[in-house]
């Protein structure tokens, strides 16, 4: 079944729009509700604290980080913010990691890791660790990027459901690192190009059969940035834009053709409540 959601602003200045666009998706029957982690951006408000602000205010839709760039946080503080998350809204919280980027500027932020191969590399051993973290056991862990002894992040009762890992990748070598460990591929139109997902998409099953795992335990979700218009000229590469019928027909093609089974809407330009609810109860329904 697919699934259907919005991505809505950080932004410090559009806070009202935020909170109103997330009550809105909720009544409107999205499944998910998300909020983009950029931390380095001096635009944006804090990911991490915006999210128990949007679960608070909603009961049902699901509230995702789009993604949390690792290279800030420690998996430690990031296992003990997520079973938080877990514990006070019911099992509603998801977790959108990546490496972070554009990656250049990051170090001079304060990102751990120099290069983006080491913030690669951390990502790759950081998944299983925060899931070990949740197991409500003691952690010890030596390895080449993470130091832990005796390390738990729950307090309490594990969290349940565990919170999925959703992840944002778009090179092999992350998509590989995908398929292996993530319970979720999490890409963003504005970022490739669409004749490039099959192989992206072949890519991410390797990764999943080399490790054991059925590529079909990875959902395929779309991060896709765009307006609803019908003023404005179509377009369908690394923005869709255009009427209902133009969404619907492109998003028709990107489940039967490029396999995504969950669609983000981005809204890129206009107020984004008006943009929920046009692709809530517009788009939605011709699919």
């Amino acid at each position: 079944m697919t699934d259907y959601g919005v991505a809505l602003p950080a932004a410090a200045d559009r806070l009202p729009e935020l909170l109103e666009a997330t009550v809105i998706a909720e009544d409107l029957g999205a499944g998910l509700v998300t909020v983009s982690d950029h931390p380095y951006l001096p635009s944006e408000l804090d990911a991490w604290t915006l999210v128990p602000l949007l679960l608070a205010r909603t009961s049902r839709v699901r509230v995702a980080t789009n993604v949390t760039a690792l290279p800030f946080r420690s998996p430690s503080v990031i296992a003990k913010g997520a079973a938080t998350l877990q514990h006070t809204s019911g099992g509603r919280f998801v977790l959108g990691l990546g490496s972070g980027g554009p990656y250049d500027g990051l170090p001079g932020w304060g990102a751990q890791w120099p290069t983006l191969g080491e913030a690669i590399g951390a990502l790759d051993e950081a998944i299983p660790l925060l899931r070990r973290l949740w197991s409500g056991r003691p952690v010890t862990h030596d390895g080449a990027y993470y130091r832990l002894r005796d390390a738990t992040a729950v307090a309490g009762a594990s969290p349940d459901p565990v919170p999925p890992i959703w992840v944002g990748a778009f090179k092999p070598r992350m998509l590989a690192l995908t398929g292996r460990h993530a319970d979720a591929w999490l890409p963003t139109n504005a970022y490739l190009s669409l004749d490039e997902v099959p192989a992206m998409q072949r890519a991410v099953d390797e990764g999943a059969v080399a490790a054991g795992r059925d590529p079909s335990a990875v959902r395929r979700v779309f991060n896709v940035m765009g307006v609803i218009d019908d003023d404005r000229p179509p377009r369908n590469d690394q923005l869709l834009v255009g009427s209902a019928g133009h969404w619907a027909e492109a998003l028709t093609d990107y489940r039967e053709r490029l396999r995504f089974d969950t669609f983000v809407f981005w809204p890129v330009r206009g107020d984004t409540r008006r943009q929920t609810e046009l692709f809530l109860q517009t788009v939605v329904p011709k699919l």
